[in-house]
């Protein structure tokens, strides 16, 4: 049994010296994963689809109009899932878009180039790679400026998912995260930084998106897991940049850009 509620999973790591993730640490991402998507696959029917359907008082919120960003926890059989090494973010946002319908909201988040004009706070670049059917391969360039200035290549592979008329799901699994060597030359974004070189700002990045028609509306909801080096093993002078807020912030400016393009009316 999976249990889900409002917590920040933190996989507290004790040495840490390779720049990529290790084999035992990737291994329980993709255990958390799999577990997190199996908890998906038996909530697919109406009424037990969304989020929000068991959060009654965050479903009243977002209906009129304030968007909801918390964290969330996988749990296996109520024991929190060890991640050693590495820490992992799971966030959850949801939205409104009220007198829409779930053709306005595929018609923008399918159309993935223009990602970077949408979500500009945190992607700089967007590029359909490859597209077959329901499948696609993408490109997100995330970008992320404090002390330091800081820039991610992520390929990522997207499934669609029609379930009835009235719902569909949105899958972005990350392939590949480089980090980049010149991140403020935009002539040399393609350029990446070695792997042993790299900070392990981010090794592993998952969106969700889940989509449902009701109450003369559209809700939306975006779930991002990721996956990074635990933050007190990267050094102090890289790591100021504060990248490690930065799944929140994704999670909060997808649901920001939802709430801005289909805006909600005043209620009276």
């Amino acid at each position: 049994m999976v249990v889900r509620y409002p917590v920040l999973l933190a996989c507290v790591c004790f040495t840490v010296r390779a720049a990529a993730p290790s084999k035992e640490t990737s291994a329980a991402f993709d255990r958390y994963v799999k577990i997190t998507e199996d908890g998906f696959a038996k909530h697919l029917a109406p009424g037990n689809f969304l989020w929000l359907d068991d959060h009654a008082k965050e479903k009243s919120l977002v209906w009129l109009g304030q968007s909801v960003v918390v964290p969330v926890q996988t749990l296996d059989q109520g024991k929190p899932i060890e991640v050693p090494d590495g820490l992992v973010q799971h966030w959850l946002g949801a939205a409104y878009a009220e007198g829409m319908d779930v053709g306005n909201v595929s018609r923008m988040l399918l159309n993935f180039p223009p990602y970077k004009d949408f979500f500009k706070a945190q992607i700089m670049e967007s590029k359909l790679i490859k597209q077959q059917g329901d499948q696609n391969e993408i490109l997100l360039r995330f970008y992320k400026k404090q002390v330091s200035t800081v820039v991610l290549n992520m390929s990522a592979t997207t499934k669609y998912t029609v379930l009835d008329p009235t719902r569909w799901t949105l899958t972005l699994h990350s392939t590949h995260i480089g980090e980049v060597e010149h991140p403020k030359n935009k002539k040399k974004l393609d350029e990446e930084r070695p792997v042993e070189s790299t900070a392990g700002y981010l090794w592993r990045l998952n969106i969700y998106f889940r989509v449902q028609q009701s109450d003369n509306g559209v809700y939306i909801e975006v779930e991002v897991i990721s996956l990074a080096r635990e933050p007190g093993r990267i050094s102090p002078s890289r790591f100021l940049n504060g990248f490690q807020d930065f799944p929140h912030e994704l999670t909060a400016g997808i649901v920001d850009t939802m709430t801005t393009i289909f805006p909600h009316p005043k209620r009276k």
